[in-house]
């Protein structure tokens, strides 16, 4: 079949080609930029995931840390874990070994207050006491930590 193709349809086709060109090269770009932004995106969330599991790691070794020095006090009664600027730094037998501990580190001598929460990272030195509990074959924290309710308005 022949088909003649006038001046005036020859013009609507090469710009709708035109309309469609263009189109296409929105779409493109769009696509693009929403690629661009997922890969960013499993990017930073992936090195997230990697310092999360270097955390946690580091955290390993302080909770080993601590076991072995618990395990090693071999006093059940009372310790005391001193804390540096919200995380654990070392385990002793008394308050006062505690605080010698840490005026040997550079924390200043006088001015202790007892911890009446969980540590802030804001603090310099503090100290937690434990008690051993008999009943429970456990040491209770003497500072109730506060903790998020879960569905609560904590």
């Amino acid at each position: 079949m022949i088909r003649i193709v006038t001046k005036a349809r020859l013009a609507r086709l090469v710009a709708e080609a035109k309309q469609g060109r263009r189109r296409a090269v929105e779409v493109q770009e769009k696509a693009d930029a929403v690629s661009s932004t997922y890969f960013r995106t499993v990017t930073e969330l992936t090195a997230r995931t990697v310092q999360a599991e270097e955390a946690k790691a580091a955290y390993a070794d302080v909770v080993a840390t601590l076991r072995a020095e618990l395990d090693a006090s071999q006093a059940p009664g009372e310790i005391v874990l001193l804390v540096r600027y919200g995380q654990p730094h070392s385990i002793h037998r008394s308050v006062h070994a505690a605080k010698a501990r840490a005026v040997a580190e550079g924390a200043v001598p006088d001015g202790w207050q007892p911890c009446s929460g969980a540590p802030a990272a804001s603090d310099p030195w503090a100290t937690i006491t434990f008690i051993f509990d008999a009943a429970t074959d456990a040491f209770l924290c003497s500072v109730a930590p506060v903790l998020p309710v879960a569905g609560g308005a904590g």
